[in-house]
């Protein structure tokens, strides 16, 4: 064979194994190319947020309303389509809208769960603050934000036609902030017709509308208020405010009535202008600085007369009012009262409770409202001198029909105004009205003993004694020092100023011969000799006492002194018999008297008479009864010596359960009154209960 021939016949072979090999190599790579990558080789993207368009301002740092957010979410969700944040300037409406709204806008994108947030494919955010808002305004709000350029271009009744259909399309949020300034009624009837699913949610300081899911703000809670009030410390840098006792914080917490700009401000106040708490507590009592014009300027540019001066009447009380009452300080009556409180509630210059009943309503300002209407009514001196002496009149003839020492269902109602009662009684006695403030004494001591306000009863009897000697009373001077003072003292254990009020009232009544008086100051200072652990002395002035007593013709106080005697004579003398029959023959008394409070002591003290005897079955029903009755009439002390009375029987018969339970019952509530010997002896057989039972 030829070399060239066998040569060239080589070179064939090898290209065409060379190209079957490249051929191959091709192959391959074209296959490694079309296998599926593994998990390792490949990043799966994340799919994009849903576009939803927004126009929502920034958020912001929100602490607290934790329920209203829950109600908005609940709101938005509903099928109801309008929803309103309401409350006074300055509440925290806005940042509630704004917050709830972004949750919302977050859920939507997906980048939070949406268990319980409501979603929407949009929300446009309008605001009629500083500005008129026009219907105009508000389609094209929603039509940009929803970026439909085109639809703004359109005439008024055309954009509106356009706007409709589009909000009819998917569900849209609507936000309009301070809807209560927008004075086109055209936005407001486009609001209250948005059409589904849409929705629209509206901040105000009015509650005019009533087609709405309303949520109403007050001021924060008080955790949520001081968590706000460090917040506000660590973001300005004041470390003073930040780490404050809770006490100190708790001031500026009562001034601002919780409301988050009063509070924002007074921080900004401390920080930029260097003020000491104290003086911007001062500035916010006494309604200075622009905080008030930011929130009270333009509500009370839009009261009508009526309302405003509906509105300067309510700080002189010192809580919430009746109806009745604020009729009687305003001289305004019928139709214009009614108006005037209604632009005030709707205003939310005003609160009122919901009770159907309209006796039943009670009316009450914000800390801040009282502050800023207290200056207004400051302004008009003439005024505020007639409103005074007109709420002096009321509440006098108001105790005079509701108080005395047996008027049980009038307490009840002297309870709901006793604030404002000792308020208007200590306006007086400022203003030197002497009758004005005996005669509050003369009509509230009793309640206010009974009751157990015992602290409001000395400082009553006290200011009723500087009327007594200005007006030159001597009967009256007395009784405040031993039927007001005397008692109250003695019951709160300081036995040393009792017995020294008692002397100088039983001067005063041995000189004008007032056996009522006497006898009534016998049986004090008997208590207190018993106390002292003088039973001999006790019960010779016990019994001395009791023969004034029946002297005086008085049988409500004979038979208090049977009561008294009859305790004596149980627990100190051993003298059984004689207990029962003092007790008996009280009881008797107080039931021809119809003297429910009398009677049950008769029967407490026949408990206890029962138990001496082992009569354990007669005991407990004799103390259930006298239960219901101090119950029934809120005599608290009573009702504390009563479950007393009942923890020792149980504990006699075996039941330490129920004893400790009724023993720790009773030491609450004299713990509350400040009843130290009683409670100090409650307080032991709670201990000694404690002690059996951890024993056991």
């Amino acid at each position: 064979m030829d070399i060239w021939a066998l040569i060239i016949g080589l070179g064939v072979i090898t290209g065409i194994v060379a190209g079957i090999v490249q051929v191959l190599d091709y192959l391959q790579k074209q296959r490694e190319k079309k296998r599926e990558p593994t998990a390792r080789e490949v990043t799966i993207p994340s799919p994009p947020a849903p576009a939803v368009p927004s126009n929502l301002p920034p958020r912001s740092e929100f602490i607290g309303r934790e329920k209203e957010k829950v109600r908005a979410r609940e709101a938005l969700a509903s099928r109801w389509p309008l929803t309103c944040i309401d409350g006074i300037g300055g509440i925290g409406k806005t940042a509630l809208a704004r917050e709830v709204a972004h949750e919302s806008l977050r859920a939507s994108k997906g980048e939070m769960p949406a268990d319980d947030i409501p979603t929407f494919d949009g929300f446009i955010w309008t605001t009629a603050k500083d500005r008129e808002l026009a219907l105009n305004d508000v389609l094209d709000a929603i039509a940009r934000t929803l970026d439909y350029p085109g639809i703004a271009q359109q005439p008024l009744e055309e954009k509106q036609e356009s706007v409709c259909r589009l909000l009819q399309t998917r569900p849209y949020l609507l936000i309009v902030d301070n809807f209560e300034t927008v004075t086109d009624d055209a936005v407001r009837d486009f609001v209250l017709r948005l059409p589904e699913p849409s929705k629209a949610l509206i901040t105000s300081r009015e509650q005019k509308l009533r087609q709405v899911w309303a949520i109403s703000l007050k001021g924060l809670e008080q955790e949520e208020a001081l968590t706000l009030i460090r917040s506000e410390g660590r973001r300005l840098g004041l470390a003073s405010v930040e780490k404050a006792e809770e006490r100190v914080l708790l001031r500026l917490y009562q001034a601002t009535g919780g409301a988050p700009l009063a509070i924002k401000w007074a921080m900004g106040q401390i920080k930029q202008k260097g003020q000491s708490l104290d003086t911007v507590l001062t500035t916010l009592h006494e309604a200075r600085g622009d905080i008030f014009e930011e929130v009270f300027a333009r509500s009370w540019s839009l009261l009508t007369d009526e309302a405003r001066r509906v509105l300067m009447v309510m700080p002189i009380f010192a809580a919430s009012a009746s109806r009745a009452a604020i009729e009687a300080a305003s001289d305004m009556h019928h139709f214009a009262l009614d108006e005037g409180l209604g632009q005030l509630v709707e205003m939310w210059l005003v609160e009122v409770t919901d009770e159907l009943d309209e006796a039943r309503r009670r009316y009450s300002i914000h800390p801040l409202t009282r502050a800023f209407a207290g200056r207004k009514l400051g302004e008009d001196a003439r005024f505020e001198k007639n409103v005074r002496l007109q709420t002096v009149r009321y509440y006098l003839d108001f105790g005079k029909q509701h108080g005395g020492k047996r008027n049980w269902q009038g307490h009840n109602l002297l309870e709901a105004e006793r604030e404002n009662i000792i308020a208007t009684m200590s306006w007086a006695y400022d203003a030197k009205d002497w009758r004005a403030v005996l005669n509050f004494r003369n009509t509230i001591t009793d309640f206010l003993g009974i009751r157990g306000y015992w602290t409001e009863r000395i400082r009553c009897a006290e200011q009723a004694i500087d009327a007594c000697k200005h007006l030159r009373e001597q009967q009256s001077l007395a009784w405040c020092m031993v039927y007001d003072l005397a008692w109250t003292y003695f019951r709160r254990g300081d036995e040393s100023k009792a017995k020294q009020h008692v002397s100088d009232g039983q001067a005063i009544f041995e000189k004008i011969g007032d056996k009522k008086g006497i006898a009534l100051s016998l049986r004090h200072l008997a208590k207190i000799a018993r106390r002292q652990g003088d039973i001999e002395e006790s019960h010779k002035l016990f019994r001395k006492s009791l023969a004034v007593s029946v002297k005086a013709d008085d049988e409500s106080l004979t038979a208090n002194i049977k009561v008294d005697l009859a305790n004596l004579a149980n627990w100190f003398l051993g003298d059984y018999q004689m207990a029962k029959r003092e007790c008996e023959q009280a009881q008797e008394i107080f039931e021809r008297l119809s003297d429910q409070n009398g009677l049950a002591q008769a029967l407490s003290g026949l408990g206890h008479v029962a138990i001496t005897g082992q009569d354990y079955d007669g005991a407990k029903s004799l103390f259930e009864q006298a239960l219901a009755i101090s119950q029934a009439i809120g005599r608290r002390d009573q009702i504390a010596f009563i479950k007393w009375g009942l923890a020792t029987l149980e504990e006699q018969t075996g039941n330490l359960f129920a004893s400790l339970s009724l023993a720790r019952e009773a030491y609450e509530v004299y713990w509350r009154l400040g009843v130290m010997p009683e409670g100090e002896m409650t307080r032991v057989l709670v201990e000694r209960l404690e002690g059996k039972l951890s024993a056991d």
